[in-house]
């Protein structure tokens, strides 16, 4: 018996060692710090929760429960109503009355797209903590269609978007906005590149100089997927939105409509774009390039199984028409 408590002691004791050895690993891969002793301990026994879960899903994924499996990111240390709060799209997504509806039902759908693979997708970007997915998900739209017309890929700025198209335009800067609004600010005054405009990952006065690289004509809205995957085809990556509240821990896989995901327009609560669709193993999914750093996902993507509306998607879509 005595044998046995030791025993049972030791492997409490390593296993609380390992979660140690993680904390402080997780620390340094993503530069954590705190301001003071009570709040690490806080942020540790968040995360000691939040790895219990990732660990307790991953048994299930691989005893193929789940479609996907999860890791450790930059949110570990984050309740997930904090996570939560980070994913700022504003409000239920409507749909402008002026809108330029996507008609084009002769383009035929094909069996897969990747337009990385065509060079028309910019490195993965982290949007840290501000709530400006939509900013990223609109300048991902505008690069890919200035590289199909230009035969250029160019980083555009975001932040441009986060300080200048604001609250005339319906957006509100880290505290969230919508893709189709931020087009209409660059149809209005143009956008610069990332280079001449870096992102700051806070709002700042905006500092517009004229000199911008592209404007937006018009936009279209896609009304499911189909159309998604038509525009995919044929016009290049496409903005959408999505209920993100279960990707925080996301590593790899395809997210299915069972991941516990909202299908419903009213929960839509995050900007990325579809950059391509494949399929494995019999089951279709989107190529989707997210804002949370190459670090995150599958090298910044994930990948979303097509066609059931899985995470809402389907909502609410977009791609600009450039001058």
């Amino acid at each position: 018996m005595k044998f046995l408590v030791v025993v049972a002691t030791l492997v409490l004791v390593a296993g609380a060692s390992s979660v140690y050895e993680e904390w402080q690993q997780f620390k340094l891969d993503h530069g954590k710090t705190y301001r003071s002793v009570v709040e690490e301990k806080r942020r540790f026994s968040v995360f000691q929760k939040n790895l219990i879960d990732i660990q307790e899903h991953n048994k299930k994924y691989e005893r193929g429960e789940v479609s996907f499996a999860k890791k450790v990111t930059q949110f570990a240390d984050m309740t997930h109503e904090e996570f939560l709060d980070l994913l700022k799209l504003q409000g239920v997504p409507a749909l402008p009355s002026d809108a330029v509806y996507f008609e084009e039902t002769d383009i035929e759908e094909k069996d897969a797209v990747d337009w990385r693979k065509e060079g028309a997708v910019t490195p993965v970007k982290n949007q840290g903590h501000c709530g400006s997915c939509w900013a990223f998900s609109a300048v991902g739209a505008i690069e890919g269609q200035f590289f199909k017309k230009n035969g250029t890929l160019v980083s555009l700025s975001a932040q441009e978007l986060v300080d200048c198209a604001t609250e005339y335009y319906g957006n509100e800067g880290c505290n969230g906005g919508l893709m189709g609004q931020a087009f209409d600010f660059v149809e209005d005054e143009g956008i610069q590149t990332e280079e001449s405009y870096p992102y700051k990952a806070k709002r700042s006065i905006c500092q517009m100089n004229g000199e911008y690289v592209t404007k937006v004509k018009t936009y279209h809205l896609l009304l499911n997927e189909q159309e998604i995957a038509r525009a995919v085809s044929a016009k290049g990556p496409v903005a959408v939105a999505i209920d993100a509240s279960q990707l925080s821990f996301y590593d790899q896989g395809i997210v299915d409509e069972k991941c516990k995901c909202s299908k419903k327009r009213e929960d839509l609560n995050h900007g990325v774009l579809v950059v391509g669709y494949g399929s494995e193993n019999g089951v279709d999914y989107w190529i989707v390039k997210n804002s949370w750093g190459a670090d995150w996902g599958e090298k910044g993507y994930f990948r979303l199984k097509k066609d059931v509306k899985a995470c809402g998607i389907g909502n609410y879509n977009t791609y600009p028409v450039l001058l």
